[in-house]
């Protein structure tokens, strides 16, 4: 980056996905840093996602890799302070609520960088959760919140009536728009005995992969729906069950596969009768896709797909009430309204914000 532009930092998958759009709508504006923290490393889970979405390989990679909290957020923390002073961004733009964001938020911070956070407001009642502390942290020191519906907007207004709060939408959004027609024939992905119906699950939160005996019964429970089970493994699963000893069900309607690509999770989802997960963005997806999801937890940030009645919860702790959840999401129609989080258009919003931040000319729309 020849002179000062904006910072896009990013780790995760899901984050890898969002910075697809957003790096583009942001190049509208000029020089863009794109730093990937590296905290996601597994070739599914990174690599594989910039060739999927035709995005440019980032800038700078820190290559964190794992570790404990305070050892990851420490790490991003300090390598991406140390680029933060050689390259003096004129904003630092930081996704969601992950370890990466917490370090790369207060870095830029403590250099008085302008943090921009994108997927701001959002909200769970167990404070102690790792995420929720990093986006609280986030949104307490951030000079621009964008947020992805209308109720974090109105939280923020009261939270923080210093900072900027713009409603941009979910740009996970405009990813789904942007790929939805170019997914894979889900036939091609159909393990044998999932070919006339399947429930498409991940689960990978901390809260069942970190209990062994909770991450055990709700396997047990997956593997006794009265429909097939595709599960794909997460890393952080696949490592769980080896570190406690596990071993996934035996049943032949319990199919368990590796981690998938982004386009073939969707394809995945498109084509399930019903999903089953502990993921966000797989929320939304099957919101978006029209699919009936079963959420792993005994709450959600996104309670608009509980309003629409295209998501239910059960809690981990008693995975025994997936059987009657998963009957009634099949059993219930599907017309809900789809448009809580936006048009697609989040990226160029965000853009919009930023430019206002600096005080240049709006982007023009996304391409590409």
């Amino acid at each position: 980056m020849s002179e000062r532009g904006v910072a896009l930092c990013y780790g995760t998958r899901p984050q890898i996905i969002k910075a697809s759009r957003i790096r583009r709508a942001l190049e509208g504006l000029g020089p863009v840093l794109a730093v990937d923290t590296g905290q996601h490393y597994d070739y599914e889970l990174n690599e594989l996602l910039y060739r999927q979405l035709d995005v440019a390989a980032p800038d700078l990679c820190l290559e964190v890799g794992s570790g404990s909290h305070a050892e990851q957020t420490a790490a991003i923390l300090g390598r991406i302070a140390t680029v933060f002073e050689r390259r003096r961004p004129r904003a630092a733009v930081v996704i969601g609520d992950t370890n990466s964001t917490l370090g790369c938020a207060l870095a830029a911070a403590k250099l008085r960088i302008p943090v921009v956070h994108v997927e701001a407001g959002l909200r769970a009642a167990d404070s102690g959760m790792a995420e929720e502390i990093n986006r609280r942290a986030v949104d307490a020191v951030a000079a621009v919140l964008c947020t992805p519906c209308a109720a974090a907007t109105e939280r923020l207004a009261r939270e923080r009536p210093d900072a900027v709060v713009v409603e941009t939408g979910d740009v996970a959004r405009d990813v789904l728009v942007r790929h939805g027609g170019a997914l894979p024939d889900v036939r091609r992905l159909l393990p044998s005995g999932a070919e006339s119906g399947y429930v498409y699950a991940t689960l990978h939160r901390a809260e069942l992969t970190d209990t062994p005996g909770l991450l055990d019964r709700a396997l047990a429970a997956l593997a006794g729906l009265p429909v097939p089970v595709i599960l794909a493994l997460h890393p952080r699963t696949r490592s769980a069950l080896s570190r406690e000893r596990l071993t996934l069900p035996t049943r032949a309607t319990f199919i368990a596969i590796p981690a998938v690509g982004y386009l073939e999770s969707l394809a995945l989802t498109a084509g399930a009768r019903a999903v089953v997960t502990d993921s966000g963005g797989l929320q939304r997806e099957a919101y978006w896709l029209g699919t009936p999801c079963i959420t792993l937890r005994t709450e959600t940030e996104w309670t608009e797909t509980l309003d629409a009645g295209a998501n239910r919860l059960v809690p981990p702790g008693a995975p025994e009430g997936l059987g009657a959840a998963v009957a009634a999401a099949l059993a219930a129609p599907r017309g809900w309204t789809r448009d809580a989080y936006g048009d697609g258009t989040a990226a160029g919003r965000i853009a919009g914000a930023v430019a206002e931040l600096l005080g240049t000319a709006a982007p023009a729309a996304v391409a590409g």
